[in-house]
């Protein structure tokens, strides 16, 4: 059985690696290396405690349903409400939250070239580390709020760094943008709070009691659509996360990505879906034309673009689209979809980021027309951004392909028309991405930009591309061994939603002669 204080270890171990390069010296070369290496034992030990305290757990589908283990202690109590120190895992959120300690060590080893600001740096990132998985962790939905916010002044402030102008800028939107996000939360929060009378924030009490309904359950569903849509940067809220990819340094864009559609999506799937499934029901219109325009302004955005960072950008945004559909569908299966493909996002974005990163990093350029040919003679870089690129767009045998196709299948089900102009979009997105890869990775440079060439990966960003690659063919060959644990805990979200929903129109009978 899984300790019940390994949450409290994956979560807050983090925070005290922070805590510990804060103190460390950086005077000499030696010293700084103990920086990159504390950091990265402070991201190991969270993944070698979920690989064996949590992940045996999804060979037992059953224990999807409920959190396990589950971890539960009165913290704030005696006023108008009663916020518990409550963790758990369940089929929802626990490969979500293994995707999450799988990638960091990634990302300090993509970092370890970092030369400014070494202790600030790895400390800002692994702060960011302990907000998502606390995100992934907690079953009381206060505590929930105060995960979702944490990670956002980390991530400004390392966007910040960047250089020129356009970080300062892109830093204050993405603070601001996502503190609006935070506060839309909130405010749901206090309606549901006002409208219920509970007192008790605990997840599986809120998905048990009779959710707020009419107006009111309409205002909170669109608070919820604003605080996690912004947050997967669907349309017409995804500059933020476009413009803050664009500025910041490869590793921070990484960062941003894991930080953006899979918290968003499970934010949907957790509160939206199981604690306001009234609400929800009334914006299936809309939340389809959100689908659809995610998808399509994402795919023409990044055909139309011609900076290398933000067609990958823009295309990682575009994903946004199927997921709405799948949790749109309301089926056990398309949730479950729209989860896995937010799984998989934690693995092919930032490798897809990191490819282009590299290369535009390289180069000293971001623009297509100036990047021809640029990683021709890197194997190893076109390799990595062709794994990235088919998990993105759901190849079989790869992370992206089976989550994507219970979206599909789901939503073939529930919304046919919508469905299929869903994969015309998938076409548009795969053409993009087809034409910027063509041009960066595989055209031959021109005559006169011989220069050009960059060197492949090599060093730790090599073991950091190889770490995200394996993962997405990994859990691409092996995906279906973990849909049984993850539909067990989204047939109760899907369920729950139903119960609430309109019966169908009775049939006419026809009269017999």
């Amino acid at each position: 059985m899984p300790s019940d204080l390994s949450l409290t270890l994956i979560v807050f171990l983090p925070l005290v690696g922070a805590m510990v390069v804060l103190a460390l010296p950086v005077a000499t070369d030696l010293q700084r290396f103990r920086v990159r290496t504390t950091a990265l034992f402070a991201t190991l030990v969270p993944l070698l405690i979920a690989i064996f305290d949590l992940l045996g757990a999804v060979g037992n589908p059953s224990q999807g349903a409920l959190p396990q283990p589950n971890f539960d202690a009165p913290w704030l109590r005696g006023f108008l409400i009663q916020m518990d120190y409550h963790l758990g895992v369940d089929g929802l959120s626990l490969m979500l939250l293994f995707a999450i300690t799988a990638v960091f060590p990634a990302l300090v080893l993509a970092s370890w070239r970092q030369r400014e600001r070494y202790r600030t740096y790895f400390a800002l990132l692994l702060l960011v580390e302990v907000g998502l998985t606390g995100t992934f962790a907690t079953q009381d939905l206060l505590l929930f709020l105060i995960f979702f916010w944490w990670p956002v002044i980390p991530l400004a402030l390392l966007i910040s760094f960047g250089s020129g102008v356009r970080a300062g800028a892109a830093a204050r939107r993405v603070l601001w943008t996502q503190s609006l996000s935070g506060v839309a939360l909130l405010a749901a929060i206090l309606l549901m709070l006002l409208r219920t009378g509970n007192r008790t924030f605990d997840f599986l009490t809120l998905s048990t009691v009779n959710p707020v309904r009419g107006a009111p359950g309409l205002i909170v569903a669109v608070l919820l659509l604003v605080a996690f849509g912004s947050r997967m940067a669907i349309f017409p809220l995804q500059r933020w996360f476009v413009d803050g990819i664009a500025a910041a340094s490869t590793p921070v864009g990484m960062l941003l990505a894991l930080s953006a559609l899979p918290v968003g999506t499970y934010g949907f799937v957790r509160v939206a879906l199981d604690m306001d499934p009234s609400g929800s029901l009334q914006l299936v219109l809309p939340l389809l034309a959100l689908a659809l325009l995610t998808l399509y302004w994402g795919a023409l955005a990044a055909r139309g673009s011609r900076d290398l960072r933000r067609v990958a950008a823009n295309s990682l945004a575009a994903i946004g689209g199927p997921v709405l559909l799948g949790i749109t569908a309301f089926s056990e299966t398309s949730i479950a979809g729209a989860l896995g493909v937010a799984f998989a996002f934690v693995f092919f974005a930032p490798l897809l980021l990191m490819a282009v990163g590299v290369v535009s990093d390289r180069a000293g350029r971001v623009r297509l027309g100036e990047l021809a040919g640029a990683a021709a003679g890197a194997p190893r870089l076109r390799l990595l951004f062709a794994v990235a690129a088919a998990g993105l767009l759901g190849v079989p045998l790869l992370a992206g392909f089976p989550g994507l196709f219970q979206v599909l299948v789901g939503g073939l089900v529930a919304h046919r028309f919508v469905t299929a102009l869903t994969v015309l979009g998938l076409l548009l997105l795969t053409a993009a991405v087809w034409r910027a890869g063509n041009t960066v990775f595989w055209a031959a440079p021109a005559p006169a930009e011989d220069d050009l060439a960059v060197s492949d990966s090599h060093g730790s960003e090599f073991y950091a591309g190889w770490i995200l690659a394996a993962a997405v063919i990994v859990f691409g060959v092996s995906g279906g061994y973990f849909v049984s644990y993850t539909v067990h805990g989204t047939d109760l979200v899907a369920a729950r939603v139903s119960s609430y929903a309109p019966p169908p129109p009775p049939v006419a009978k026809k009269a017999h002669k």
